[in-house]
């Protein structure tokens, strides 16, 4: 089996929040940190990071680590733009793609892991975390599947891939295993993830 790389999708302009979340600070460490630190940790070959909106000003304040960054001009353009942009940078060595958003902060090595590990032994070309029946992010998707992630337009990503073709998706059960590793999109959410009185 060849080489397996992440890509962290990190480019979005944070229009809801306000301001750039990816370096809202939860536990002494920027957002995109935490999601950066745990694809380092896994056993992922390469780790890829889009950037679009505030590239400079994230570049500057994020650790990296292994990971190496691009950045996306299209950015605007939607979700799309940096999953075509990110395939597109992986090396010919490499044969599956692990998506990892951005703004999980709560998304484990261990959990990329399980995902690899699942869709090695299914065979089958995806694998995905499963939460009360519906697919979602992170995602593994082999070279097969990425001529339909180059197809997508707009604001979209992966779960419209999975949640069309199920069929093709090894899961990992998010229910009792993992969790949900929240997206945080909004003020309300990072009050709800950063308030004291949320179990860790």
């Amino acid at each position: 089996m060849g080489e397996s790389a992440g890509i962290v999708l990190a480019a979005g302009s944070s229009t809801r929040m306000g301001q750039p979340k990816q370096l809202l600070v939860a536990a002494g460490k920027p957002l995109l940190e935490h999601v950066v630190e745990a694809a380092c940790a896994s056993r992922l070959d390469d780790v890829l990071v889009v950037l679009g909106a505030e590239a400079g000003l994230i570049r500057a304040g994020v650790r990296w680590g292994r990971a190496r960054t691009i950045v996306n001009p299209d950015h605007a353009e939607g979700m799309s733009s940096s999953l075509r942009a990110g395939i597109a940078a992986l090396g010919p060595a490499v044969d599956r793609a692990l998506v990892i958003l951005g703004d999980q902060p709560d998304v484990s090595a261990e959990l990329l892991d399980r995902l690899l590990e699942a869709q090695e032994a299914s065979r089958l070309p995806a694998a995905a975390l499963s939460i009360s029946g519906l697919l979602h992010p992170p995602v593994v998707l082999s070279r097969g599947l990425w001529p339909d992630v180059m197809a997508l337009q707009g604001d979209v990503g992966c779960r419209q891939i999975i949640r069309t073709r199920p069929d093709l998706v090894a899961t990992v059960d998010g229910d009792r295993a993992w969790g949900h590793p929240v997206d945080i999109d909004t003020p309300e959410d990072w009050l709800r993830y950063s308030s004291p009185a949320r179990a860790r």
